[in-house]
């Protein structure tokens, strides 16, 4: 009898409040527009955040609102931007694409000032001191770029460097704001088709720059020289390309005497990841034969 009276009041209670929650539910229910979740649909749901926005349904809301264009979603490219525009009436527009590029080609190459025996995390390791690393603009290398990337685009590898797969990048720019040194450009979003990368983010003079890595650029202007399309130039103590005028050709790369100039970008004509730290060696596929520009 006890039991009975038990579920008795178990189901009344239940009753009560699922009649309760149906009420709320009706009275506060706020339609939402079909568009909205049409266009939250088409993006890629990874909530990355790229386009400054916490989550996908966010950013389809302000899409439609049109405080955000179509083309907003940087992971998504040209694909969700198309889908987007049709799903809103709106005019097609050009996808901005962008990959994640890393400045430095140091890795075992780089001097350490001292060793690090705290947690294998970059941003952990620069609070002590800037880091193991003599370099203070070098990849400290405890892959939180890698943990970060929401598209395993990046892996680290035998240098201990993270290797960005321009085929899976999608340009959200996660692993540069996760880098503690993203600020000063260690990596960076650049243009996807981007031509070639700078393996160098360091600004200091050239004896200490050698002094702390083999692999650094040491400003001797020799790709600013031979660049054909004048796209490269030595700035403040170090080689950087202007992708508006770079063609791929190829030349720094070649010239390079510290390979540290690599072929990159989606429409290379070789395997970037491990074209990655080859500089000039890459220049040359495995059969011998040279790769030409723009091949």
């Amino acid at each position: 009898m006890l039991i009975l009276k038990a579920v008795g009041a178990l189901s009344v209670i239940g009753v009560i409040t699922s009649t309760i929650l149906a009420t709320a539910a009706k009275r506060f229910y706020v339609e939402v527009d079909p568009r909205v979740e049409a266009v939250a649909a088409a993006l890629p749901g990874s909530n990355c955040g790229a386009c400054g926005n916490p989550s996908c349904f966010m950013s389809a809301e302000k899409m439609v609102s049109g405080e955000l264009e179509p083309n907003a979603c940087v992971a998504g490219g040209q694909s969700v931007t198309d889908a987007v525009a049709a799903i809103l009436g709106a005019d097609t527009c050009d996808a901005i694409a962008m990959i994640s590029a890393r400045h430095c080609g140091g890795g075992d190459r780089a001097v350490r000032a001292y060793e690090y025996a705290g947690v294998r995390s970059c941003a952990a390791a620069n609070r002590l001191a800037g880091g193991p690393l003599a370099c203070s603009a070098g990849c400290l290398g405890y892959g939180d770029c890698v943990r970060a990337c929401p598209f395993d685009a990046i892996h680290l590898d035998e240098r201990g460097l993270p290797v960005v797969d321009p085929a899976k990048c999608t340009g959200c720019g996660i692993c540069v704001k996760e880098c503690p040194r993203g600020q000063i450009t260690l990596l960076e979003m650049v243009p996807e088709s981007a031509p070639v990368v700078v393996r160098c983010n360091a600004h200091d003079k050239v004896k200490a720059r050698k002094a702390n890595c083999s692999a650094c650029c040491i400003a001797c202007r020799k790709c600013e020289r031979e660049c054909p399309a004048d796209a490269i130039h030595v700035i403040d103590m170090l080689a950087v390309v202007d992708y508006t005028k770079c063609t791929g050709c190829g030349t720094c790369v070649e010239v390079c005497p510290q390979d540290c100039i690599d072929l990159y970008g989606r429409a290379a004509a070789v395997d970037t990841m491990a074209a990655d730290g080859r500089g000039g060696g890459a220049i040359t596929n495995v059969t011998g034969k040279r790769i030409e520009a723009g091949a």
